[in-house]
């Protein structure tokens, strides 16, 4: 089974203008999600949906396919989900079919080519219908939330996790780096997220996503650091 891999990149981006080229240790931020798809062998072509002609050369300089998207589908409120379905609606009409999709955001670069090997071999041995990436987060983010009501701030969960630390179950958080779903599944429920969903953890340090400026400040440390071992191990 080879899945269709989809890496939807959109020119427009409000928070940090054109995100997923903005320069990261000196290449575009699209690149290293799709050198990361390419290395990981699981398909034999990547594709980059987008509207953009720019972010389409980018694609095709690095070795994935460019397919553009209808511009409709390039606002804010269409989900990576209607990206990835469309660009299977069209290769099926081509005679291309696909049991199973894969969507890698590129705003997740620090994602590796192992990390979406293992993730697809996971899902390939399971009866899952979905799988995401995840990483753990300290239990107190999450089981001690707290929200505000028509009554003030309250906790989330009322006062049903208020114990210590080492008592409370553990929690994950999905990263976005890395998304699997049976194609009909997805189609049914528009989402990855749903039953018979699996799991493929990844640690801190690869889980950046680039949302802020602040995250990609930290996704150029993380870089960085990796470029420093990795000159250390060859000396």
């Amino acid at each position: 089974m080879r899945p269709l891999v989809v890496i939807p990149a959109r020119r427009g981006s409000k928070r940090i203008p054109e995100k997923n080229i903005i320069d990261l240790g000196g290449r575009p931020m699209v690149a290293y999600t799709i050198e990361a798809a390419l290395e990981s062998d699981i398909a034999d072509s990547v594709y980059v949906s987008t509207e953009d002609p720019e972010i389409g050369r980018i694609a095709e300089s690095h070795g994935a396919i460019d397919h553009r998207r209808p511009v409709e589908l390039s606002n804010d409120l269409v989900s990576a989900t209607d990206v990835c379905l469309e660009i299977e609606d069209r290769l099926r009409k081509n005679g291309q079919r696909y049991d199973s999709i894969v969507c890698l955001q590129p705003s997740s670069p620090l994602r590796s080519a192992s990390d979406i090997r293992e993730s697809w071999k996971h899902f390939s041995d399971s009866s899952a219908d979905f799988l995401v990436s995840v990483t753990p987060i300290d239990p107190h983010y999450f089981h001690w939330a707290v929200h505000k009501t028509a009554n003030g701030w309250q906790m989330f969960f009322g006062d049903k996790y208020l114990v210590e630390r080492p008592l409370l179950p553990p929690v994950y958080r999905p990263n976005g780096a890395i998304k699997i779903a049976r194609t009909e599944s997805l189609k049914a429920k528009r989402n990855f997220f749903g039953e018979r969903l699996a799991i493929y953890e990844m640690p801190d340090s690869r889980s950046v996503h680039v949302a802020e400026r602040s995250d990609l400040q930290l996704a150029s440390c993380f870089l960085q650091a990796e470029r420093v071992e990795e000159l250390e191990k060859s000396r």
